[in-house]
């Protein structure tokens, strides 16, 4: 069965990114990670690492050397002249060992109603919720999936459309594809057993070995959650390991005893100089 998101491969994963590709998004990776803040010595708990979506942006248009055309509010976030894509993030459930769990990734919007507008017939998304229309909700959220990749085309003339996704997996990042085909739309199905008062979920978009989406009402957005455990048990990922550990100090006392530069010396110079050279 094909769907409107399949994964790529790792070979077509690789087709992309090639050796030197791959080399560019360790730089930044770890460039980074050198960045995160310090915890304090009093904390027990490591912070989450953070990387600005904008930031991921242009990793891929420095390592694919591909165009920014994102803006915050055009349908892609970069393009060559033969393809164009979405470029993501998701965070990943890991388990006490620090080993991903057979579980769904936080979810990321594909497309998105913004306001509270009508959706023919003077209807608000809220409304048609209440009155369970469901197949006449997602017949308007196929419209609008398709009309924000056909405007790629029109201005462009660009139809091949990708997902580019960094799985953050604790101090592990893995990197994955999907391929998106907006001619399966109509071979999508309302999985009304899943469906409820405010989500209505989607069979036939992406395996649900791979993935699931839904329409939440409250978000008023189509979000796309992966399960990354199958992408890295199937091989389809390319895995950076970082081998971050969070540093503990207190920076402000530093900065009372006039210590800063040689934290930055001795402590971080050291960090960032070891980390190139892996």
């Amino acid at each position: 069965m094909s769907f409107v998101l399949t994964p790529l491969t790792l070979t077509e994963l690789k087709t992309f990114f090639d050796d030197e590709s791959i080399e560019v998004i360790k730089y930044f990776l770890k460039k980074s990670i050198i960045s995160q803040p310090e915890k304090l010595v009093s904390q027990k708990l490591d912070l989450p690492i953070q990387i600005p979506k904008e930031h991921i942006e242009q990793w891929i248009v420095q390592a694919l050397g591909a165009q920014p055309v994102g803006a915050g509010s055009y349908p892609v976030d970069v393009m060559t002249a033969d393809w164009a894509a979405d470029v993501k993030m998701l965070s990943c459930k890991l388990n006490k060992d620090g080993d991903l769990t057979n579980s769904d990734t936080g979810e990321t919007s594909l497309a998105q109603k913004f306001g509270d507008g009508n959706f023919g017939d003077g209807n608000t998304l809220d409304t048609l919720f209440s009155r369970k229309k469901r197949r006449f909700i997602w017949c308007q959220w196929k419209k609008i999936l398709t009309n924000k990749y056909k405007k790629v085309e029109d201005d462009h003339g660009i139809t091949n459309i990708y997902y580019f996704i960094i799985l953050r997996a604790g101090d592990l990042f893995h990197l994955c594809g999907l391929k998106v085909d907006l001619s399966k739309l109509n071979d999508t199905k309302i999985d009304d057993t899943n469906s409820t008062k405010d989500s209505i979920w989607i069979k036939g978009f992406i395996s649900t070995d791979y993935g699931k989406i839904k329409i939440y009402k409250a978000k008023k957005r189509l979000e796309l959650r992966l399960r990354p455990k199958k992408f890295v048990d199937s091989d389809m990922v390319i895995s950076f390991e970082t081998n971050f550990k969070q540093i503990s100090t207190n920076i402000r006392e530093k900065i009372i005893n006039n210590e800063l530069d040689d934290y930055i010396d001795n402590v971080l110079i050291p960090i960032i100089k070891h980390n190139r050279r892996k």
